[in-house]
């Protein structure tokens, strides 16, 4: 069998046309949510809620409840990603006063996300044998379709070559027979074809690593930098070793789960986010997963007779090598990634939450120097005892500037807790102030402050 890359059937030309127009259709609704903010509220928050019943009614009866619940939890998340750039486009003082809250709801809503596909995958590693038998006993098969509006088995490449009346029980019969001569299994609660073993372990384990290593989420902001024409959601820790480490686990959950829809939710999706954060859009990889993935998941409520029948993707070999492969690629990246990690955090005392770990990496300073202004080049690094000369950042004064951003933690009390340092007084948020919190004059830039 000719196969793409070991990992999809060659399929027709057809599905190659479609598999640019969905790449291009997903980094364009992106790049539109991110030039022209009040696209966010109208398509995803007004019209994302707006077909909420259209979606239940029309999805749920063809592939079951999962897909409409993640439509809800996207649109609850992209209607946040919008408040947020919202709020750091119009009040960037407050956004980042506030970022230990705003940095926590981000990172959760990843985390879940990445959580939820860990639980999946071992509930597949335990429910293989389950998903075998349903495959190879034709009355499972049947049932499938019978609480499935959609057609989940005709179409599959089990089907081929079986010549019996479509639907009846001998073709049905013929099916079953077909699944048990590949091993092949089948979820009855979705109708996806799977094969579970210890990948589904060691993707789950890479997955655990993700999370952990998702660092510097009190220190996402918003561009600053006059010179950069759209203000973006700019995560300036998260670069290439944690993007690369979780497309890779990314990659093999879905390959383990959805194998026969990975040609769409895995090669174009993962490429339709990375591709800018690497290119034209650099640290606003958050941005471009998050809307990429919800016009994703909204076609797949709003029109899955066209997305989610047997054929309209390239179909997965199957072949246990594949998935031993991708998820021992996701294992290995993000072990070294945690690794990484681990060398920051205890040899150089550096907090992965506060400030993040990658500031030696030339993305990072890439990043800093596009998108922020003094007042963040300061503010990403006043939790540290270097300055943004040390990183290279290039700041256009050697000061700290009086009316920069503060860092402030929530159970600090009324102390100011940044390292003791040249930095912007407390006073430059009159919030703070408000609040009594107290700077320390030793460390405070005054006006008059000479380099």
């Amino acid at each position: 069998m000719n196969t793409f890359l070991g990992l999809w059937e060659i399929g027709t030309p057809k599905l190659y046309l479609i598999w640019i127009v969905v790449f291009l259709a997903q980094v364009a609704v992106a790049e539109i949510n991110r030039r022209w903010l009040w696209t966010v509220f109208a398509i995803w928050m007004v019209g994302g809620i707006a077909l909420m019943p259209y979606a239940a009614y029309h999805a749920v009866p063809m592939v079951g409840w999962f897909p409409f619940g993640k439509y809800v939890i996207m649109v609850t998340v992209s209607i946040c990603n919008g408040v947020f750039l919202y709020m750091g486009r119009n009040n960037p003082r407050k956004f980042r006063r506030n970022i230990m809250v705003i940095g926590f709801i981000i990172w959760l809503g990843i985390a879940t996300n990445i959580m939820e596909a860990n639980i999946r995958d071992i509930a597949i590693y335990f429910h293989t044998d389950a998903y075998n038998t349903c495959a190879a006993n034709w009355q499972c098969l049947k049932e499938i379709n019978a609480t499935h509006a959609l057609d989940m088995i005709n179409g599959l490449p089990e089907t081929r070559g079986v010549t019996e009346p479509l639907h009846s029980d001998a073709w049905y019969q013929a099916v079953a027979a077909n699944f048990a001569a590949t091993n092949v299994g089948i979820d009855p609660e979705t109708g996806f074809r799977t094969i579970g073993g210890y990948w589904n372990i060691m993707s789950a384990i890479a997955g655990c690593l993700n999370i952990i290593t998702m660092t510097g989420w009190a220190k996402i902001a918003v561009t600053t930098n006059p010179k950069e024409k759209v203000k973006g959601l700019i995560w300036v820790d998260m670069v290439w070793p944690w993007v690369i480490a979780y497309d890779l686990w990314n990659h093999a959950f879905l390959y383990n789960a959805l194998a026969d829809y990975t040609w769409y939710c895995t090669l174009a999706l993962l490429l339709a986010a990375t591709i800018p954060a690497f290119w034209w859009a650099k640290g606003q990889w958050l941005w471009f997963r998050c809307y990429t993935l919800m016009f994703w998941i909204a076609m797949n409520n709003l029109l899955p007779e066209f997305l989610i029948a047997p054929g309209q993707s390239n179909f997965a070999t199957m072949n246990p090598t594949a998935n031993i492969v991708c998820s021992g690629l996701a294992l290995i990246s993000n072990v070294l990634l945690f690794a990484y990690w681990l060398y920051i955090v205890i040899v150089k005392r550096r907090n992965p939450v506060t400030s993040g770990i990658f500031q030696e990496l030339g993305e990072y300073r890439t990043i800093a120097k596009e998108h922020f202004n003094d007042a963040d080049k300061y503010w990403v690094v006043d939790m540290l005892p270097q300055t943004p000369q040390d990183f290279g950042l290039e700041p256009q004064s050697p000061t700290p500037p009086v009316d920069g951003f503060v860092t402030r933690m929530p159970w600090w009390g009324k102390e100011d807790k940044r390292y003791p340092k040249l930095r912007t007084p407390v006073a430059a948020d009159p919030v703070l102030v408000a609040k009594g919190v107290q700077s320390d004059p030793r460390w405070d830039v005054r006006s008059d402050s000479k380099p």
